[in-house]
């Protein structure tokens, strides 16, 4: 692997602003983007408390379920130190891990980590937040293959009914093993594919739900890594969680007061709020049956099912006390609740994330927190030596490859191909059939008002047989070109599938498969600068 660097348009919006240091957008950071900021953030943790001992109880327990590595067993251990800290950053649990940002996000977090232990001399752990908690099926239960030469969505075929979360739905099995095949029929067979597919079939054997799923292949894929996961949606881990629950719904008012306000705030600069809200929202879930519901007030009353059920304040506190398994938080509540367990060092974000965590730092201060550095992940993309070829055969560099849309640049060759001026002549062909047969139209209808209709019906089938010329002619200069424009095509497809980045389409399992097991263990190797640039990986 080989890394090359460059600079393309950043994001827009408030995530762009931020990663171009604008003071409009970091102002509603406590931590600003500057070289001392890990120290800083360092000094002002000493002096909180965590349930640092609970805390690595259940995690120890839960890691090792999964077959964890010792160098996560001996990171999670370290944070029973009082001045151990953590690098987070989450993602809900897709099958086969979801997109490569999420392989991604992992592992900017273990290089942040490793990096700050270096510099700060402290034990600095990488924790995986799994959004296990998360009842949306529709955004994990697919990835994109190619199939017939086009991006194809597939999902995995299992009916959910009810608005469980992603921790709490389980896998079927005989429909999930033979879904799995499917993906794997799509790769080209090579000599990772059988141990790749049997790697995969076993997690998912072990697997009882889709959480389970993901956090075994996670597992496997960073075992040497010293990676912690997480999971949001565990019952053993709402027991520690049970004091701030009461915490959060005791000033669930003040909560949604701070977050209006910053949202207020956020607005007078120009910024579109992504967090969508009730004003009487208390930002917890409650499970009802094995189903999900947002708790809101209504008078003196809280009430969540469609008001169905309602609840008073004290009645959903001794929930928090004695069944806290029941609760969960939501966007506002569960940077709070990260940040209630772990000390945490840094955050790293997806560029939505950053986007609405901006939305959040009165909402940290509601509470007593100081919110956290909020570090933008890196951004990956990779480039395979068929497509580096492509590249050079039609004089497209990496930086356009990247900052433009090949199909534009695709477009623009073809046209510096064709030395007719195609449309142009086309273009005054209409412009004059136009006029030619207006003066045939007027002089039917004077003829007979009775033909109008049929005049305009035959100017109609005129334009379309000048659009049946046109097509045949282009297709023939596209046949001519069939061998270049296939490298177009193919360069769409592995940089810029479905016309969005590659790193929000494709899954990390089509790349193992090409380049074998060492993958993710090269790529964590890889030294990454913490620069805002795009970091293209030449495989």
């Amino acid at each position: 692997m080989e890394i090359k660097e460059i600079s393309v348009p950043l994001l827009g919006g408030a995530a762009g602003d931020y990663l171009k240091g604008r003071e409009e957008i970091t102002s509603f950071f406590d931590y600003q983007l500057q070289e001392n900021v890990f120290q800083k953030r360092a000094e002002d943790l000493q002096g909180r408390t965590y349930p640092r001992r609970e805390l690595v109880s259940h995690l120890l327990r839960y890691n090792e379920r999964f077959g964890a590595g010792s160098k996560t067993i001996n990171n999670i251990h370290a944070l029973e130190k009082s001045d151990t800290v953590a690098v987070i950053g989450g993602q809900q649990a897709g099958v086969l891990t979801g997109p490569l940002y999420t392989i991604h996000k992992i592992v900017s977090i273990i290089q942040l980590a490793k990096e700050q232990e270096k510099k700060l001399g402290v034990r600095v752990v990488p924790v995986f937040w799994i959004a296990g908690e998360d009842h949306d099926m529709d955004e994990i239960n697919h990835v994109h293959v190619m199939s017939n030469g086009r991006v194809k969505k597939s999902i995995l075929p299992q009916m959910t009914e009810k608005k469980a979360s992603a921790s709490q739905t389980p896998l079927h099995h005989e429909l999930s093993f033979a879904w799995v095949e499917s993906i794997f029929k799509t790769f080209r067979e090579t000599k990772h594919t059988k141990q790749l597919l049997q790697l995969v079939k076993e997690c998912l054997r072990r697997a009882e739900t889709y959480t389970d799923f993901f956090a075994y292949i996670i597992t496997e894929l960073f075992k040497e890594e010293g990676l912690i996961l997480v999971d949001s949606g565990s019952s053993e881990l709402r027991k520690w969680e049970a004091p701030f629950f009461c915490d959060l719904l005791e000033q669930h008012k003040g909560i949604q007061e701070a977050l209006q306000k910053q949202q207020k705030a956020l607005q007078s600069r120009g910024y579109t709020p992504l967090i969508t809200t009730k004003s009487e929202a208390v930002h917890l879930f409650l499970d009802i049956e094995g189903e999900r519901w947002l708790i809101e007030k209504k008078g003196n009353v809280f009430s969540c099912k469609d008001g169905e059920m309602s609840f008073t304040l004290e009645e959903l506190l001794l929930i928090a006390k004695e069944t806290p398994e029941r609760l969960s938080n939501n966007v506002v509540t569960r940077p709070l609740m990260q940040e209630y367990l772990f000390p945490t060092l840094a955050f790293i974000a997806g560029p939505g994330e950053v986007a609405y965590w901006a939305e959040l730092q009165q909402v940290f201060h509601e509470i007593g927190f100081i919110m956290p550095p909020v570090i933008p992940r890196l951004m990956i993309s990779y480039v395979e030596g068929h497509i580096a070829a492509d590249l050079q055969d039609m004089s497209v560099s990496i930086e356009d490859a990247f900052a433009k849309r090949i199909e534009k640049i695709k477009e623009a060759w073809l046209f510096e191909q064709t030395t007719e001026p195609i449309e142009d002549i086309f273009m005054q062909a209409r412009n004059e059939m136009e006029q030619t047969h207006a003066a045939l139209r007027a002089l039917a209808e004077r003829m007979n008002p009775g033909l109008t209709a049929f005049a305009m019906k035959n100017k109609h089938k005129i334009e379309e047989q000048l659009q049946v010329l046109e097509r045949a002619i282009q297709r023939d200069i596209e046949m001519k070109h069939a061998v270049s424009l296939n490298k177009f095509r193919r360069m769409e497809s592995a940089l810029q599938p479905m016309g969005s980045l590659q790193e929000r389409v494709w899954n990390v399992f089509y790349y193992m498969n090409e380049y074998g097991f060492s993958f993710i263990h090269d790529l964590v190797g890889l030294p990454f600068a913490w620069d805002n640039t795009h970091k293209i990986v030449k495989i």
